[in-house]
């Protein structure tokens, strides 16, 4: 398929990982990161005697130092002890201790955040009917202001256990455990389908590309980047515009995308409303989640 005179093709091996970088430089280029600041992951576990993880959160930081919890699980037999709470303190330790000044998350209906809001985590926001029929909240807490620790009454966990660093293994049984959890509670599911695709030029290079899929709860997300000197030349919008349309046809029911405040305009032109902000994320910025019904 010809767009404007340029090939569009699927991604190639490496292409999805290198147009996530493009992106990033392109952010940092905007809002340059801390000097010195690296992206970090901290997987954070708890284990029973035999050594199995009952529980655990991913913690991501990036180079604004902005916390991410992306992730926290704790198994059903466990629950209602404080091993939730000894997880978001360390993660929040973790996080002061790297300097991040804001710590962030999604979470949906069927999870915690009655938690994360007794923790001082406040409400920035919610995607509705996302998966159908639930809702998704944005929250976020501040690391740089004082915030009085949220001690829960039931805490026999925290002399029976403690909270310790993992690897690999150990991130992927926190991440299966969370989706064993989330599959539970969302029954209408569809095939999940990757929807990345580029531009190239007749000489084979890059020109622009989208990072998309459809996953298995009917949502569409994409990331889009064009090469500075093809911008303002429609390519973003037909690629957005075909990313759609086949988006709808394997089943997706609205798209979203998150995404920082100077890349908002494009999508308010192409009909993508704001639903979620988080302040200072960055520093003298926002970061939204925006959608679009099909």
């Amino acid at each position: 398929m010809m767009i404007d005179g340029f090939e569009l093709r699927p991604f190639d091996e490496g292409d999805e990982e290198l147009i996530e970088k493009k992106l990033e430089e392109y952010n940092y280029s905007v809002v340059p990161p801390v000097e010195g600041a690296e992206e970090e992951e901290f997987v954070l576990k708890i284990s029973d005697g035999d050594g199995t993880v009952i529980g655990g959160c991913l913690l991501e930081i990036d180079r604004w130092k902005i916390a991410d919890l992306d992730i926290l699980w704790v198994d059903e037999k466990h629950r209602r002890q404080g091993l939730g709470s000894m997880l978001i303190r360390e993660a929040e330790r973790i996080s002061r201790e790297k300097g991040c000044s804001l710590s962030a998350l999604g979470t949906f209906d069927f999870q915690a955040r009655p938690l994360y809001e007794k923790h001082g985590y406040t409400h920035c926001g919610t995607i509705e009917n996302w998966p159908r029929g639930h809702e998704n909240y944005t929250l976020a807490k501040r690391l740089d202001l004082p915030c009085p620790a949220y001690v829960p009454s039931h805490n026999e966990a925290q002399a029976k256990y403690e909270v310790s660093l993992g690897g690999k293994e150990d991130r992927e049984a926190i991440i299966n455990g969370l989706r064993s959890h989330n599959n539970a509670h969302v029954t209408e599911l569809i095939e999940e389908v990757s929807l990345n695709k580029k531009l190239v030029d007749a000489e084979g290079n890059l020109i622009a590309a989208c990072v998309a899929e459809v996953d298995d709860w009917g949502e569409a997300c994409i990331d889009l980047w064009v090469e500075e000197p093809y911008r303002s030349m429609g390519l973003g919008s037909r690629l957005l515009l075909e990313t759609e349309r086949e988006a709808m046809e394997k089943g997706a029911y609205v798209m979203l995308v998150w995404l920082l405040d100077w890349q908002a305009p494009f999508f308010e032109k192409h009909g993508y409303t704001v639903i979620t902000a988080i302040e200072d994320c960055p520093k003298g910025h926002r970061f939204y989640t925006m959608r679009k019904d099909f």
